[in-house]
């Protein structure tokens, strides 16, 4: 199994070796450490770990790999053990598809979010020689690197998929209705309001399921997602009755189960807590027949607390 991790400072080989040594439960002498390119290595080692240096903030990369016959560990456990034994700051990448999503976590052991570059690095030539790392932002502060931007990094949470099930149920009934491609040219009419009343719902149902869940992947959740989502149950308003006749009543059924889990997690506070944290500009329906608009859960999922996350794993 291999991990991917990005770390801080000089590299002590005797002391990734006993780290890794341990984390296993084997000797030392069974741990093969290498630099990149070199071929003169114990290929039968439980323990494979290839290092190289690389450019920008981090400092060396480990490309680590477990054999089948020792114990298997998830990356954000790796991670930590490394960043506790090194005494050093380990980052290693999100589970999103984002190139810049990653986590980085301290020898105190706390994890946080992190947004990572990987910009071209150019020799004099103009040809590209590797990727030079950048710390964008931390969600969090790191007290070993008090100097990282500190920000939120809101972009990860959409990224993250939530079950869906009764959109998913919906589906096999929507789907004569529904085109294959949305955005080409000779998609009917009645198959774009399919499409969109079933985008919607969707969208819906993962709002609550979110909510449900607590607000992964990272444990808050923008005010300005919360209002995008309110305004997408308003166009689930129109969208009910532009989808054929033969699943209008299954798609009004399914819309109610979601609507009902979501006030079943919610409290009507008449949309006070929503507008007050987006201020002015923005707007919040106050309409008597949008009363998903008067909802809030509690506690409100952007008043993050302090303190870092630990990533899922």
């Amino acid at each position: 199994m291999p991990y991917y991790f990005l770390i801080f400072g000089a590299l002590h080989r005797g002391q990734l070796r006993a780290a890794l040594a341990a984390l296993v439960a084997r000797s030392v002498d069974e741990i093969d450490i290498a630099d990149e390119g070199d071929l003169e290595r114990d290929w039968t080692a439980p323990v494979l770990c290839t290092v190289s240096p690389v450019a920008g903030q981090p400092d060396w990369q480990l490309e680590i790999y477990l054999a089948e016959s020792v114990a298997r560990h998830t990356e954000p456990a790796v991670g930590a053990w490394l960043a506790d034994r090194l005494r050093t700051v380990v980052i290693y990448p999100g589970q999103e598809l984002r190139p810049s999503a990653y986590w980085l976590v301290g020898p105190e052991g706390r994890a946080t979010r992190a947004r990572i570059y990987d910009d071209a690095w150019e020799n004099g030539d103009g040809t590209e020689d590797g990727p030079v790392y950048r710390i964008d932002a931390v969600e969090h502060p790191v007290p070993t690197l008090p100097d990282l931007p500190v920000a939120p990094i809101p972009e990860v949470i959409r990224d993250h998929r939530m079950p869906t099930p009764v959109t998913d149920r919906l589906r096999a009934l929507l789907r004569p209705w529904l085109p294959e491609r949305v955005s080409a040219a000779d998609v009917s009419a009645v198959q774009e309001a399919t499409w969109r009343a079933w985008n919607r719902l969707s969208a819906w149902e993962g709002l609550v399921a979110r909510m449900a869940a607590g607000w992964p992947p990272d444990g808050w959740y923008p005010a300005t997602h919360y209002r995008e989502d309110l305004e997408l149950r308003d166009e689930l308003v129109e969208a009910g009755p532009e989808v054929p006749e033969p699943v209008r009543a299954p798609f009004a059924t399914a819309l109610g189960e979601v609507d009902r889990r979501f006030e079943t997690l919610t409290g009507d506070d008449g949309g006070g807590a929503l507008a007050a944290e987006l201020g002015e500009g923005y707007a919040v329906t106050t309409a008597p027949d949008r009363w998903w608009w008067r909802r809030i859960p509690d506690p409100v999922p952007w008043r993050r607390q302090p303190g870092g996350y630990r990533p899922p794993g």
